[in-house]
């Protein structure tokens, strides 16, 4: 999968939420500990 378009926020020190902004709909793809 590609990650282009994509945001990734953390949520906390571990845990991060991947996600873009498409129109008017937000598309949540990870929401999980980041890799390493």
């Amino acid at each position: 999968m590609s990650w282009s378009g994509y945001w990734s926020r953390r949520i906390t020190i571990e845990h991060r939420l991947v996600y873009k902004v498409s129109d008017d709909n937000l598309i949540i793809a990870q929401c999980r500990y980041h890799y390493q």
